[in-house]
């Protein structure tokens, strides 16, 4: 059974504080190279819901990177693995290269999946 009070003697406060449990969870399983459980699909997030979410992160993201809380390396990192759920949800606006030519977008998507499939599988995490 999955805990998802984030630490003792804090009370449950909401739907924020059991979600963020949910992820240290996740994290937990994954630190430890175990698939979480798998339930069935709920029907609630739609996904227009989930590209406001991405969003959302993004600006927190970046929020804590321009306030220097994070290390702007951090933040481009997390807002780049959040492009490529984005990418998956609905694909990204095209960015025209030289001469409005080609796809700048999909080479920088190809090689983030490819890092994070080598360096992902081999810590041997999958949410």
């Amino acid at each position: 059974m999955i805990q998802l009070d984030v630490g003792p003697g804090r009370p449950d406060v909401g739907p924020g504080r059991r979600l963020y449990g949910m992820m240290q969870h996740l994290l937990t399983v994954a630190a430890h190279h175990e698939l979480p459980e798998v339930a069935p699909a709920r029907g609630i997030v739609t996904r227009d819901d989930a590209l406001d979410a991405v969003l959302q992160v993004a600006a927190v993201i970046d929020e804590a990177a321009q306030a220097g809380h994070i290390p702007v390396e951090r933040g481009m990192h997390g807002v780049s693995m959040l492009m490529l759920i984005r990418e998956y949800i609905k694909p990204l606006p095209r960015v025209p290269g030289k001469n409005g030519m080609g796809d700048e977008v999909t080479p920088d998507l190809a090689e983030l999946v490819a890092l994070l499939r080598r360096e992902g599988g081999a810590a041997g995490i999958q949410g």
